[in-house]
């Protein structure tokens, strides 16, 4: 099967389920990452962690070169603009962001989304845009938690969940690469790898096994 991850920003995908990839990308052309929020002069060296992170793995990255919430206008100031509810101006981004992402789907694809739960509003966006996308499609649609946000517990009946089962020396080793978030975000590269060792003990997605009937049953 082939995957196709949708990573918010450059380290969204590498850290949260860079466990899985040795596995995911098996195969040739069988995974492919793409970045939603990489564009702008500001994003120069996250965009080059990021190629540096994801060559590490067999994996054809993409970076679809919108700009991060902090760098559209005056729309949500404050620091990472988390916990905002998305603002009416970016119904457009939202709309050209799953315009951009359409071209790289194929039928009989796994999409892997952001849960999106009490984080970034990109992550949101990201998420909405992405189902938009994949909507009245034969592509199939799961979720990974961001690390290092604190997701929802899902739950509910017809929940498939998935393992880290990867070399952890290898994902920690693509994960360092976003030497300025390590350091932004986690002080170092010590206290990053205690919080990624913790995270490798969680699920890495969340698989929802009825979509493909309910969308089925729907289009009757």
């Amino acid at each position: 099967m082939r995957r196709v991850v949708v990573s918010p920003h450059p380290d969204d995908a590498v850290w949260s389920c860079g466990g899985m990839f040795g596995a995911w990308a098996a195969g040739p052309d069988a995974l492919t990452v793409v970045t939603v929020f990489d564009g702008g002069p500001a994003a120069a060296v996250r965009r080059a962690e990021d190629a540096a992170a994801l060559a590490a793995w067999p994996v054809r990255a993409v970076g679809l070169g919108f700009p991060d919430a902090v760098h559209r206008e005056d729309r949500y100031p404050g620091p990472l603009s988390r916990r905002r509810a998305v603002h009416p101006d970016d119904a457009g981004t939202a709309e050209a962001v799953a315009a951009a992402l359409a071209p790289y789907l194929r039928e009989g694809d796994l999409l892997l989304l952001p849960l999106a739960g009490r984080t970034h509003v990109d992550h949101v966006i990201a998420r909405s845009a992405a189902e938009h996308a994949a909507a009245g499609t034969a592509v199939q649609v799961a979720y990974y938690a961001e690390f290092p946000y604190r997701p929802p517990l899902p739950g509910g009946p017809g929940m498939e969940v998935t393992e880290h089962r990867a070399d952890f020396s290898a994902w920690l080793r693509g994960a360092l690469a976003y030497r300025s978030q390590v350091t932004e975000m986690f002080g170092g590269p010590l206290r990053f790898g205690r919080a990624l060792a913790g995270h490798a003990r969680t699920p890495a997605v969340w698989r929802e096994h009825r979509l493909a009937a309910q969308d089925s049953a729907a289009a009757k």
